[in-house]
């Protein structure tokens, strides 16, 4: 893991600093530093106070010493000539209260992207990462951890085209899980893709308030398609959207297998009960079998873990020979309330926890995690 980014917060109104908090707290890899310390570090969150020159003069000395390599500023009004002053100062980045929570997690995200900017001549060719989930057993709460993903990448990213789909046709769950009725699907799609292009993808496609959009496997079995032509629209998708989630069921079963094989990441779901654990085993093997999935690619996330259980997840790594990716808390109540109400976790009061582990494994593949 890289060294943490160290944040300092001079913030004078204390409910936006607890805001502003909290936002810090959700996101791996960066530390708060204490109260009333200042500098040196990576990143300062400033508010602009009832003096602002003096705060566009703190900004020049900081730009000056080099103590805070960068400074967010947050302002209570909007306006154009301070703005410009804070910014001819150092400030990458202003925030004109109320901003937006998503704002401000990009706007972190984009520090940790630092060092994974793509060289310049592949900056305008699209290729969006491929995301694959696929259930060690049924039951283990694959689609949830799809669907979960999916938002909180679209949340702390707003900037990017995130898609959920589905490739368990015809009873695919996210439609009825979300109560909506999404169009297109998998097999309009198909039949259609002479017709539309790339950039126009977006307008087509159905789009969740929550910010992603969604893609439902075909109504009937029959307009799955044929591995060739599903190779061919996932292209397709690529080139449009920036990631794509996959809900990929538990079926290894053709035209599902060409996606997986494309995927940069396969997360293999599971419990931590006797029967997840030998499907699981069970199920190593047969990558070989299907094709070049790379075993650095295979990251298993332990759905539903009880946190009373210190010793279990060492007892698992033993018992598969593996290294155990993630782990999803337990939280019943919240991930039934969401779903009930067809919501986010983030949406649900009390799920800090489980929201957080969702939004920290969205943040390792926003930030360039494979």
């Amino acid at each position: 893991m890289s060294k943490p980014i160290s944040v300092i917060l001079k913030i004078c109104t204390p409910a936006i600093e607890e805001e502003v908090k909290k936002i810090v707290f959700l996101l791996d890899n960066f530390c708060l530093k204490p109260r009333g310390e200042m500098g040196p570090c990576d990143l300062l969150i400033l508010e602009i106070g009832k003096n602002p020159e003096k705060e566009v003069h703190l900004l020049h000395s900081i730009q000056d010493s080099g103590w805070a390599r960068q400074v967010f500023l947050i302002s209570s009004r909007m306006d154009p000539e301070l703005i410009v002053q804070c910014r001819r100062a150092g400030a990458k980045k202003v925030f004109v209260l109320p901003f937006k929570k998503q704002e401000l997690c990009e706007a972190l995200l984009q520090i940790q992207e630092g060092e994974y900017e793509p060289p310049p001549g592949k900056r305008n060719q699209k290729s969006g990462k491929i995301i694959y989930v696929i259930g060690g057993k049924g039951g283990v709460g694959t689609t949830t951890v799809a669907l979960y993903l999916a938002s909180s990448l679209a949340q702390l990213s707003p900037s990017r085209s995130v898609l959920l789909t589905d490739l368990t046709p015809p009873f695919g769950d996210i439609p009825i899980l979300l109560k909506t009725k999404p169009s297109p699907d998998w097999g309009q799609l198909l039949r259609n893709i002479s017709r539309i292009s790339s950039d126009l993808l977006k307008s087509i496609l159905f789009q969740h308030p929550s910010g992603f959009f969604l893609l439902p496997s075909p109504s009937t079995s029959g307009n799955a398609g044929n591995p060739e032509s599903v190779e061919k629209l996932m292209r397709f998708l690529q080139e449009g959207l920036d990631i794509i989630v996959v809900d990929g069921g538990k079926s290894f079963m053709d035209p599902s297998l060409k996606v997986l094989k494309m995927a940069e990441a396969v997360l293999l779901v599971t419990g931590a009960n006797a029967p997840c654990i030998a499907n699981l085993k069970r199920l190593f093997p047969i990558f070989p079998k299907i094709g070049p999935v790379e075993e650095k690619k295979l990251k298993i996330i332990v759905n539903r873990h009880q946190k009373n259980s210190p010793d279990l997840i060492e007892e698992l790594e033993r018992e598969l020979d593996r290294k155990i990716f993630w782990k999803i808390p337990n939280d019943f109540r919240t991930v039934t309330e969401a779903l009930n109400q067809a919501k986010t976790l983030a949406e649900i009061p009390g799920g800090r926890e489980i929201s957080k582990s969702f939004a920290n494994l969205a943040g390792f593949f926003l930030t360039g995690g494979k």
